[in-house]
C-alpha cells in the first residue's frame, strides 16, 4: 500500500550538462510536494551525481540518446531515485580519488549516502541505469540501540565527507553487526 500523496515523475531529457539542474528540481520539487523535506539535501545531491555520471558517459561515448529520470516512492515509503542512459559499458566505482582529480567521486558519493545503490544493464540495446534509495526506517530491524547509534554516527561522517571518519564508523558499524549479531547467532 502506497503512503506517500504524491505521484511518482519523470523527466527525459538530451545528455547535456544543462539538464543536471533541472533533474535536482524535479527530485526537490517531488520531496517538497510529499513533506519529505528531511530526505531533501541527499537526494538532490545524489540525483545530481548519478545524472552527471550518464551525461559524462554519453559524452565520452558520443551517445546522444536522450538520459531519463525516474523518482518513485516504493511500497515501504521509500524514495526511489533511477537515471538511464544509452551509453555503452558499466560505470567503475573508483577506490581512491585525489584531491586534484576533478572527477571520479560520483559513485562513491552514492554509495556513501544512500541507503541502497545499484547499477544495471537489463533492456534491449546498450546502457544502464544507475539507481538509489533514501529514506529508510532509521530503527535497527532487529530493534538494537547501538546499531542505530553507530548507523547515525556513520551517516554524519558521510554528511561531513570526512573519508576518515567514514572508512572509521563503517567498520565499526560491521564489526558491531558481526561480533553482537552474526556470531551468537552461529553458536545457537
Amino acid at each position: 500500500m502506497r503512503t506517500h500523496p504524491t505521484p511518482d515523475c519523470s523527466l527525459v531529457f538530451p545528455p547535456h550538462p544543462a539538464w543536471v539542474r533541472a533533474a535536482r528540481e524535479i527530485v526537490r520539487t517531488l520531496l517538497l510536494a510529499s513533506r519529505r523535506t528531511d530526505l531533501t539535501d541527499t537526494a538532490v545531491a545524489l540525483t545530481s551525481e548519478a545524472v552527471t555520471n550518464a551525461v559524462n558517459a554519453c559524452g565520452a561515448k558520443d551517445c546522444d540518446i536522450p538520459v531519463a529520470l525516474f523518482a518513485e516512492w516504493t511500497d515501504t515509503g521509500q524514495l526511489r531515485v533511477l537515471v538511464h542512459d544509452g551509453a555503452a559499458g558499466m560505470p567503475v566505482c573508483r577506490e581512491k580519488v585525489s584531491p586534484e582529480d576533478e572527477s571520479g567521486r560520483g559513485l562513491n558519493l552514492i554509495a556513501n549516502g544512500a541507503d541502497a545503490w545499484g547499477v544495471c544493464a537489463h533492456g534491449p540495446g546498450p546502457g544502464k541505469a544507475t539507481w538509489f534509495e533514501l529514506g529508510r526506517p532509521r530503527k535497527s530491524p532487529l530493534g538494537c540501540t547501538e546499531c542505530d547509534t553507530l548507523r547515525d554516527a556513520r551517516r554524519k561522517a558521510v554528511a561531513d565527507g570526512d573519508e576518515e571518519q567514514i572508512t572509521d564508523a563503517t567498520i565499526a558499524v560491521r564489526q558491531h553487526f558481526r561480533s553482537a549479531h552474526i556470531l551468537p547467532a552461529a553458536t545457537r
